[in-house]
Order: C-alpha cells, then sequence, then structure tokens
C-alpha cells in the first residue's frame, strides 16, 4: 500500500463515512500486502480520527497483516489504534479492490504524514524534513499560480 493508491482509497472510505447509513468499523484485508509507505500509514490515523470524531465512534481493523506490515505498524505507532485480526474480513459485501487513480498530491502526502507527527516526537522528528519538503513544494506552487 502506498501513496499511489491512497487518494482513491481517502476518497471512497471519507465518502462512505459521510452517508447517511455510514459504517461503524473499516475493514482492511492486508493478506497480499507486502508492504506499506507512511503516506498509507497516515491515511489508517486520518480514518481512526474520523470514526472517533462521530458520535458512536468505531473502529478501523486491519485483517491478515504480515509481521514486516506489522514491524511498520508498530514503529510509527500506529499499532495502538487499530485493531487486528488473523481472520479474513467479514462477507464481500462493500469490499473493492482499489488499484490505482489520481497522483497524490503534495498537499495529500503533506496532510498523512502531518497526521503521523501528530502521534509522537519521534515521528515529528522522523518526518520533518519531508514536512519540510513538501511545504516549501506547496509555497512554490501557490507562488507559481499567482503569476
Amino acid at each position: 500500500m502506498t501513496a499511489l493508491l491512497c487518494p482513491s482509497l481517502k476518497a471512497r472510505i471519507f465518502g462512505a463515512l459521510e452517508a447517511p447509513e455510514a459504517p461503524a468499523c473499516v475493514d482492511f484485508d492486508l493478506s497480499a500486502c507486502e508492504y506499506m509507505d507512511s503516506t498509507f500509514l497516515g491515511l489508517i490515523v486520518g480514518v481512526c480520527k474520523r470514526l472517533k470524531s462521530r458520535s458512536g465512534g468505531g473502529r478501523v481493523v486491519l485483517h491478515r497483516t504480515n509481521e514486516a506490515c506489522l514491524g511498520l505498524l508498530r514503529t510509527i505507532g500506529v499499532l495502538g489504534l487499530v485493531e487486528l485480526s488473523s481472520e479474513p474480513c467479514r462477507g464481500s459485501e462493500g469490499m473493492e479492490r482499489i488499484e490505482g487513480g489520481p497522483k497524490a498530491s503534495a498537499r495529500f502526502i503533506l496532510d498523512a504524514h502531518e497526521e503521523l507527527s501528530a502521534l509522537s516526537e519521534e515521528n515529528r522528528s522522523r518526518f520533518s524534513t519531508l514536512a519540510a519538503a513538501l511545504r516549501g513544494a506547496l509555497k512554490d506552487e501557490g507562488a507559481g499560480s499567482r503569476d
């Protein structure tokens, strides 16, 4: 799971969470996931926050996550926000396979990393150079659009 998939995934999840009969649980089947980048980890945090802000709360469940991905979740501090399941996802209704879409913008990637940076001082330090570069790119884009 990388930044390439995140914009489409976020649009679908957040759209579903805005629906009148929004789900109380967001399940990710990670059985085929060999790697996840920090943008995807930031998206998971954003989904957790969105669910928590709703009046009944909600939960994110990661199904069949491999050891390498568990290590990343643990290192970045996301593991404490989600539930893990070794079982396949319940039912296939509502499940979609995401295979790409629009390119992740600098704003999208910065937002994801700000979610991660809010989890710990270690993450803030870990992602500070990337965040500064993304803010610079956004500033340059803004300056270019005024010409």
